[in-house]
């Protein structure tokens, strides 16, 4: 049964307590992260991977402050690429990210697999390693999906002027 966008955004304290209960009845849990500004095909199909990998798909969004990525950015503020990502069939749920990593996220809600896209595979920024380390120090692991499609938001916002 589908659920409107609105009901899919939740509060992390509330996202906790479903995590555990998730993982208590045997099911496996999958996150995703970023700051989702423009959302694009590459982003579809990257979550539509991570779906399939376990029973319940959360994804939390970067805060307005956390996801500054220059001038004008984020184009759209979070309570709107909230609800984009809220609308999307493959996401259980969606919640803010208190932080500028996802570290304290995956904290709380223990992922069996933290789902990234391709473009971060031969990344080495700090921040990934921190919150890739954090998972395997739960048990869970990152995965990098192979989406056929990839895009930059920040490359299309700054094609398209916005």
């Amino acid at each position: 049964m589908s659920r409107a966008p609105e009901e899919k955004i939740v509060e992390l304290a509330w996202l906790t307590r479903t995590a555990r209960e998730t993982r208590e009845a045997g099911r496996r849990l999958a996150l995703c992260h970023g700051c989702f500004d423009l959302v694009h095909i590459g982003h579809v199909h990257h979550l539509g991977q991570a779906r399939q990998l376990a029973d319940i798909l959360v994804v939390s969004v970067s805060s307005d402050v956390t996801c500054a990525k220059g001038p004008s950015r984020p184009a759209f503020g979070l309570a709107h690429r909230m609800t984009v990502i809220a609308a999307l069939e493959a996401v259980d749920y969606v919640c803010a990210s208190p932080a500028a990593t996802a570290v304290e996220v995956i904290r709380a809600l223990r992922p069996d697999f933290y789902v990234k896209g391709p473009d971060y595979a031969r990344c080495t920024d700090d921040r990934l390693a921190a919150e890739s380390r954090a998972v395997q120090e739960l048990g869970g692991r990152t995965v990098f999906t192979d989406a056929l499609v990839t895009s930059s938001s920040t490359d299309l916002l700054g094609r398209y002027g916005a």
